[in-house]
């Protein structure tokens, strides 16, 4: 039918699921936008994982934690329409992963072994039939499932001879294995696969060099997609979902310069109607063309990027923003960053390695990060990207800062305490600095993967692991960082603690780094609070431009400005400072948010007043994949939306 089911993430970190109707999008009228309506809490927390068809009705499929935790969950058939909510699968079979057939009886599953092994299980025949064991090395998803629950379809780049991930078809009954998709050049991963939604047969695979490249397995949507790209000819088209009739479909188009854009298409019109919608346009001519860029590491391996350069700028000699991604088993993507581009358009070059360790160029380049966190390949892919840039031209040696979050956060702290010669200053948002503590903190959703995690990471049980890990923190050789620093965390991160930040900013302050701390009371990981982001944008736009001399907005709205200063208060409170006569602070990180009402002795500077009709550039959060799971193996058919 016409309805499109969504998730979204609230600031309190929780997720809801909602469903929202489309009449209008089927008339000639055009209209930007819809208005959409979530289900209640109790019918909407949890995880949409597909659509349920008994009957003649259509049910969301949702997974809600199990009662025993660690990070199982059980499977719910939700009615959008009512919120009534059903118990399908009792998760005995502990499966962190798993896929339902549309009549809710058939479903399969992957089991993480302790030792970072993953198997494809069978729970529909009951006996928890194990069809395909994969080694610590290899990856296994599930992409889908049919309707009658004979097939199931899997990435994996299962066996030695198999060096990028493929779809295969796995027969339930046989054990079979075909493929089905796989990269024609056999250099890249499958980034994903279409399925028609009436049959689940697989239409097309997607492949990502520095841009998207399909392998089509239906001629008639070969022919449809051509005639959406012949009205897009710049963008980065991705088929997001279809109604099962085919009748119906959901796109996006990515450009560099624009944000991404949702449309709904109908085929029998091929009307497009555009349902996000953006109240302030953004002046194009401000930002800056990604462009997809190779270079040599150190061992001769090549090295994939992105480099964007403001516009309007010289093409030599500029201040460079070096950008690692988060995961880091994920990579960069070209099109529209908000973060690229706000460091854009204040005059940097930024750069985007995919060092090794990334995703999507197989799985020798991905298990070539494992045990190098910090140090190794890992860091010096980053190091030598910044050699090819100054031997290049592009950037002056001296104005090159290191900015990231979560790993890439990680890897900024590396970049200052490890290569201590190569950058003018650096930024890290909640990121860790302490490996042995961050492995013996692990989530309790991500312990179903722990041993993968151990694999990828280190082991904190094994005396040798603590060791090397101990070496890749940062925050013991902080006394080799020589510039200054900047960091951000929020007190209500589960994934990466509070403490790795404390901790990494009493470490500097004891060997003299200069260290600006914001502590969100309220964040977590990740930015969920608009004016924390901006906030910190503006902190990192001063911060940059003070040290490699890019530009800065002169005007802030007041707001803004005073969550600054709460956060910047907040942070020097938690390292127990005395402020406006407050004694031991620190205790006030984990309560309520803090505002300089709290401080009454604190001075600050007049804020000049902010033009109503001025905008404050925000970015979305560094880390698309928020849950924590790692995104190669476990999330990447995990679609945005579904039909219903």
């Amino acid at each position: 039918d016409s309805r499109i089911a969504f998730t979204s993430r609230l600031p309190d970190q929780q997720t809801r699921i909602g469903c929202v109707q489309l009449p209008e999008a089927r008339s000639e009228k055009k209209r930007e936008g819809i208005q959409v309506k979530q289900l209640s809490p109790e019918s909407s927390t949890g995880q949409l994982s597909g659509i349920l068809v008994r009957g003649k009705n259509n049910e969301l499929l949702v997974s809600c934690p199990a009662e025993k935790g660690d990070g199982i969950n059980d499977i719910f058939a939700v009615d959008p329409s009512t919120g009534r909510r059903e118990l399908i699968h009792r998760n005995v079979e502990a499966l962190p992963v798993w896929t339902v057939s549309r009549n809710g009886e058939a479903l399969a599953g992957i089991r993480c072994l302790p030792d970072g092994r993953k198997e494809l299980v069978d729970v529909g025949s009951g006996k928890g039939r194990v069809l395909l064991t994969c080694s610590a090395d290899e990856s296994l998803n599930i992409a889908s499932i049919n309707p009658d629950g004979t097939v199931v379809y899997i990435v994996t780049d299962q066996g030695n001879d198999v060096h990028f991930t493929r779809l295969e078809e796995v027969n339930l009954n046989t054990g079979k294995r075909t493929v089905v998709g796989e990269d024609p050049l056999h250099a890249v991963d499958l980034c994903d696969a279409f399925f028609d939604r009436a049959t689940n047969q697989p239409l097309s695979c997607r492949f990502y060099r520095g841009r998207s490249d399909y392998v089509w397995l239906s001629s008639e949507l070969e022919d449809r997609f051509n005639e959406i790209k012949s009205r897009f000819p710049v963008g980065d088209i991705r088929l997001q979902d279809s109604s099962r009739d085919g009748k119906a479909w959901l796109i996006s188009v990515a450009n560099d310069t624009e944000p991404e854009a949702e449309f709904f298409y109908e085929a029998s019109t091929k009307n497009l109607v555009r349902l996000d919608s953006r109240a302030t346009p953004i002046n194009t001519g401000n930002l800056g063309r990604m462009n997809p860029v190779r270079y040599k590491a150190r061992d001769n391996h090549i090295i994939s990027a992105y480099l964007t350069m403001p516009a309007g700028s010289a093409e030599s000699h500029l201040p460079v923003v070096v950008f690692p991604h988060g995961g880091p088993n994920k990579r960069n993507f070209w099109g529209y960053d908000a973060r690229v581009q706000f460091f854009a358009s204040r005059g940097y070059v930024v750069f985007q390695p995919n060092f090794r360790g990334s995703s999507g160029y197989g799985k020798a380049f991905q298990n070539a990060g494992n045990a190098q966190w910090g140090r190794g390949v890992m860091q010096n892919d980053i190091s030598d990207g910044v050699t090819w840039l100054v031997e290049n031209g592009i950037a002056d040696p001296k104005r090159i800062a290191i900015v990231g979050g979560s790993y890439g956060g990680f890897a900024a702290l590396a970049g200052l305490a490890f290569t201590p010669d190569l950058y003018a200053c650096g930024v890290s948002l909640f990121a860790a600095s302490n490996l042995p503590d961050f492995m013996r903190e692990t989530l309790e959703d991500w312990m179903p993967f722990f041993g993968d995690l151990a694999v990828k990471v280190g082991n904190p049980s094994r005396p040798e692991d603590v060791r090397r890990l101990a070496r890749q923190s940062p925050v013991n050789f902080t006394h080799q960082i020589k510039v200054p620093v900047m960091v951000y965390h929020g007190a209500k991160d589960r994934l990466i603690r509070q403490s790795q930040a404390d901790r990494f900013v009493s470490a500097c302050r004891s060997s003299g780094v200069n260290v600006d701390y914001l502590l969100s009371p309220s964040g977590g990981h990740g930015f969920t609070d608009p004016l924390d982001e901006q906030a910190v944008y503006i902190a990192i736009e001063r911060f940059l431009s003070e040290h490699i001399g890019g530009r800065r907005q002169q005007d802030v709205p007041r707001n803004v400005e005073d969550r600054l200063a709460e956060l910047r208060l907040t942070g020097t409170a938690a390292m127990g400072s005395r402020i406006g006569g407050l004694p031991n602070a620190g205790k006030l990180s984990g309560m309520g948010i803090l505002s300089l009402r709290d401080f009454p002795n604190t001075r600050r500077q007049p804020v000049p007043r902010f033009p109503t009709k001025a905008k404050v550039l925000g970015s979305s959060a560094c880390s698309r994949n928020r849950d924590g799971r790692p995104t190669r193996n476990y999330s990447i058919f995990t679609p945005p939306r579904r039909w219903v």
